[in-house]
């Protein structure tokens, strides 16, 4: 008689969910949360920083800009986002408001700036809330570049022509008058010497004595005739 094999007996099964399989467990979420973490720390520090500006930091500047520019790795908000120009003493000399256009944060720049050491300085408000500040140093050397203005050339004093005496005029020193010059001036005339002034204008002959001279003569000769009438002898 052959004998029957012998079953052996199904080995004991651990009861679902023991403590190897609550530790395992534990270690999972361990190992998941502590990537999370890893993976979140990066995203959480990565807030919007500068990347560029315009003027430089540090540059120097032969001639003001227009304006003064900064641009960041991401969209900044309007809200709480300021930029100024400020003097070497810390006093601001911007006036004009600040613009955000996008990554950029734009401020008017005063065209009378003189030479000196200024900042751009800036407080924004990251894409996530995040306030950041800094500022950005730039050396104005507007003296290099200005163009020399010439000296006003004064001209030279022209004398004037002094006026010429008219013919028959003796200048006058502010001393007495001289006989001579007393004779050279006109004298004012009447009536009877304009008629003799004009006589003499017509050829310098005194046309009045010769018509005086001429009746005389004219009378002379009819005294004399009638004077030889009266002694010539009477014939008988």
């Amino acid at each position: 008689m052959i004998p029957s094999p012998r079953r052996t007996a199904p080995a004991a099964r651990s009861p679902r969910g023991g403590p190897g399989a609550r530790g395992a467990g534990a270690a999972l979420v361990t190992a998941g949360a502590l990537a999370g973490l890893l993976v979140a720390a990066p995203a959480a520090s990565a807030h919007d920083r500068l990347v560029g500006s315009d003027p430089q930091s540090g540059a120097v500047l032969t001639a003001v800009p227009a304006e003064a520019v900064l641009t960041f790795s991401s969209s900044v908000q309007e809200i709480g986002t300021v930029l100024e120009v400020h003097d070497e003493d810390g006093a601001v000399v911007s006036e004009a408001p600040t613009q955000v256009e996008g990554r950029d944060v734009v401020v008017a720049v005063p065209a009378d700036l003189g030479a000196g050491e200024y900042e751009l300085v800036y407080r924004v408000t990251s894409s996530d809330g995040h306030p950041i500040s800094g500022e950005v140093p730039f050396t104005l050397d507007v003296a290099a570049s200005a163009p020399t203005t010439p000296a006003p050339t004064t001209a030279a004093a022209t004398p004037s022509a002094e006026p010429t005496p008219s013919a028959g005029a003796t200048p006058t020193t502010g001393g007495p008058a001289t006989p001579s010059a007393v004779a050279a001036a006109p004298q004012a005339v009447d009536g009877s010497d304009a008629a003799s002034t004009s006589a003499e204008a017509d050829g310098g002959v005194p046309w009045t004595g010769v018509a005086v001279v001429g009746a005389l003569v004219v009378l002379a000769g009819v005294l004399a005739v009638a004077l030889s009438r009266r002694r010539r002898p009477r014939t008988r």
